[in-house]
């Protein structure tokens, strides 16, 4: 995966002010027309319902992921510019899945500058996270568990719980990510493995856990990893059955890339601030 040099100089828009944003206290409240961003291979940032009042000043942030990768936003780092001094909003962090889109509230409060006809808005940081990162090859575990934990690479993996009948196996695992990268755990690719009855045939059937989504993590992080397996009793009995759990790359290891930050002013609406007087 590259960022393509494009990225570079089309992520970052910077419309100028006029020498000074003016303070406008005429009104109890002040929208503002959206603004422009260029959009990249990468991501389309937009924003709505821009406004202002004495205390606080508050948006709506969209930001639609154009790629097969994750994207991590970062709004604690976002920056409102006034001229008595800039705001950070306390949001915290959160993924866009690939090619999804997702719509926060960036409020800034604290103060009483914010009836401004005019200010800037620099974002926090915005990363690309690959997903083509490095797989941790995982040696198969049984079921049921001879140990209930083990480490690969810079994952913990600790059994949690374990019960099987004849109609379904479950298994539930706490992941640590310990490395200094990010990891991408991926439940959906579990399998299981097992021996056909009155054969010599080894069956294999897929993690049926419908909740099953990719959840990143960060160093220090956790989650818990559900597999739930059904295969029908006249082919094996889970219950009495020794399985093989097969991992698949359920564990993969790869490097953040931070985008260029985004920048662009914000203009007071003046006939839609008359006309919600």
């Amino acid at each position: 995966m590259k960022i393509l040099p494009k990225l570079l100089s089309a992520v970052v828009m910077t419309i100028s002010l006029s020498a000074f944003s003016q303070k406008n206290d005429s009104f109890e409240k002040i929208y503002y027309s959206n603004p422009e961003i260029p959009s990249t291979e990468v991501a389309e940032v937009s924003t709505k319902n821009i406004v202002a009042q004495k205390e606080l000043c508050k948006m709506a942030l969209n930001i639609k992921n154009l790629t097969d990768d994750f994207l991590l936003f970062v709004p604690q780092e976002s920056k409102f510019i006034y001229p008595e001094g800039d705001k950070r909003p306390s949001s915290k962090e959160y993924f866009i899945e690939p090619n999804k889109s997702k719509t926060k509230t960036l409020e800034v409060n604290g103060g009483n500058e914010f009836l401004q006809e005019s200010f800037s808005v620099e974002l926090g940081y915005l990363f690309q996270i690959p997903t083509d990162g490095k797989p941790e090859k995982t040696p198969d575990y049984k079921l049921p568990a001879e140990k209930n934990s083990f480490t690969v690479g810079n994952f913990k993996v600790k059994l949690l719980k374990y019960s099987a009948s004849t109609k379904e196996a479950k298994a539930t695992f706490e992941v640590v990510y310990t490395g200094n990268d990010m990891a991408i755990i991926s439940p959906a690719n579990l399998s299981v493995s097992a021996t056909r009855k009155k054969s010599d045939e080894t069956v294999v059937y897929s993690n049926d856990n419908k909740k099953a989504k990719p959840v990143l993590l960060r160093n220090g992080n956790s989650t818990k990893v559900v597999a739930v397996f059904h295969i029908p009793g006249k082919i094996v009995d889970m219950q009495f059955a020794t399985m093989n759990l097969i991992w698949n790359n359920t564990f993969v290891e790869t490097k953040p890339v931070m985008l260029p930050k985004v920048k662009f002013d914000v203009m007071m609406n003046k006939e839609l601030t008359e006309e919600k007087k």
